[in-house]
């Protein structure tokens, strides 16, 4: 019998791309400051059961780009532009990428930046992820649009949940000096600090960790 399992594997497999010492993705920034660092040290492929994690969020950000973009709902949101290019130029390193989860839309004439994630349950979401926050600040600090909301979708049943996000300056400019300290710690080697295991919020994150051997050995 064909092993469909391995069909979907083969078909959503990624080919991995180097990364380059000093070209960070908006997206990572979100991230534990360590495993980031490991993924330019050390790539690793992805494991196909979170490559299929990952192929439903981008099935599930397709079909909502449709639902914004959709003639019958022009009355009450007007979409304006998605995957969106995205690039800072800094002296030393450079911020680039695609935006694939973010739309730009007008609600009642005002301009705002709408981040699409999903989860596995949305009843268990009472407020916005932290690294989503900190990724969406990212984004309207670089867009110019200081409206943002955060939208997730239930993989399950289709059912949402909103966040508003304003966007805060200072903690943008914070957010920025994290790539700063990443490019540093890189271009000298020097290993981050473990910053997940170092908050009840983010240590569970470790367990899904694909470097979590060498960080518990702090290993470079």
């Amino acid at each position: 019998m064909i092993d469909f399992d391995k069909l979907i594997e083969t078909h959503i497999k990624r080919e991995r791309k180097p990364k380059e010492i000093g070209r960070y993705y908006p997206s990572e920034i979100g991230s534990c400051i360590r495993k980031v660092w490991y993924s330019y040290k050390h790539p690793m492929e992805i494991e196909p059961d979170r490559l299929k994690i990952f192929e439903m969020g981008d099935i599930l950000h397709k079909f909502m780009m449709e639902v914004l973009k959709s003639e019958k709902n022009a009355d009450k949101i007007k979409f304006l532009e998605s995957e969106l290019p995205f690039k800072m130029n800094f002296k030393d390193f450079i911020i680039s990428g695609r935006l694939d989860d973010v739309v730009i839309a007008k609600e009642d004439g005002q301009k705002i930046v709408i981040e699409v994630k999903t989860v596995k349950d949305i009843k268990y979401t009472d407020r916005p992820n932290k690294i989503h926050v900190m990724q969406l600040q990212l984004y309207m600090h670089a867009t110019g649009v200081h409206d943002g909301i955060i939208l997730y979708v239930d993989r399950n049943n289709l059912k949402t949940k909103a966040f508003e996000v304003k966007y805060d300056e200072k903690h943008s400019l914070d957010i920025l000096k994290r790539f700063k300290v990443l490019n540093e710690l890189l271009a000298k080697d020097v290993l981050p600090i473990d910053e997940f295991k170092q908050s009840k919020e983010t240590i569970w994150m470790c367990n899904m960790c694909e470097y979590r051997a060498k960080c518990d050995r702090n290993e470079k």
